[in-house]
């Protein structure tokens, strides 16, 4: 079966699992929010695929962050690992010599040796920003504003885009899916960001099985009060505690397996 999952950086775990426990013809496709997305050092990041693309086994260590700290070059809400630096490395080169980031995501994924593929939902930018009180209001990237929300007071949300659609990795991965999981994660910072994505939804078949995982959404409660309402799921979506076992047991379930 094709299983594809929509989940950002909280759910790598469930994602690993749910990797584990398919069967070997069995094909899992996570599609991942670009929202968090920003430009460090000169290097494209993107939290939620480089977490997504991490083998489960790494130690991280933080050498360049701490020296890029030391020299005041960026601000500490960008610090990172050094494992995710090499990883951004190769992405942001992949993507100078005219690779898409999901031409260049795939390649990482393939060489981390994952479980799973790994596709953003669109190659073109769209971050998301939030509005925060002060003497002037302000716009700060949501990665600045996670870092420490408690130290603002945000009135409202801005996606920073242009012209942007889906992917047209992701458009050939939906219409070949038989099962479609939304989470668990963040439902104001990775599912819904990736179901609101332009010509997303018009790719997906009517046949197409939904289902919708059990889970709190992990985005700060002020977050999720000023992003507006909740995207609908699509299709006729069956609910599943956050749990792998009932999951597959549901995938299977609807197959007549």
């Amino acid at each position: 079966m094709r299983i594809t999952l929509i989940t950002g950086a909280d759910g790598v775990a469930f994602a690993r699992d749910l990797a584990g426990a398919l069967g070997a013809a069995d094909e899992l496709t996570v599609v991942a929010p670009i929202v968090r997305d920003h430009w460090s050092a000169w290097l494209k990041a993107c939290p939620d695929l480089d977490a997504l693309l991490e083998p489960a086994d790494t130690s991280p260590t933080y050498a360049v962050a701490d020296r890029l700290r030391a020299i005041d070059y960026s601000p500490a809400w960008q610090r990172t690992s050094d494992q995710t630096v090499a990883t951004r490395l190769v992405r942001t080169e992949l993507i100078g010599t005219g690779y898409s980031l999901s031409q260049a995501t795939l390649a990482a994924a393939t060489r981390s040796g994952l479980g799973y593929r790994v596709l953003p939902m669109s190659d073109d930018r769209a971050e998301l920003h939030v509005v925060v009180e002060g003497k002037q209001p302000r716009a700060v990237h949501v990665g600045e504003y996670l870092a420490d929300p408690g130290a603002y007071t945000p009135t409202e949300t801005v996606l920073v885009a242009e012209a942007w659609t889906v992917s047209p990795s992701v458009v050939a991965q939906l219409r070949e899916t038989d099962v479609l999981v939304l989470g668990p994660s963040s439902r104001t910072l990775a599912v819904d960001p990736v179901l609101r994505t332009p010509a997303l939804l018009e790719a997906l078949p009517d046949s197409v099985r939904v289902i919708v995982v059990d889970h709190a959404d992990t985005a700060p409660a002020d977050l999720v009060r000023v992003a507006g309402l909740r995207a609908d799921d699509p299709g006729s979506p069956d609910s599943v505690p956050a749990d792998v076992s009932a999951v597959v047991a549901r995938i299977r379930q609807g197959a007549g397996a």
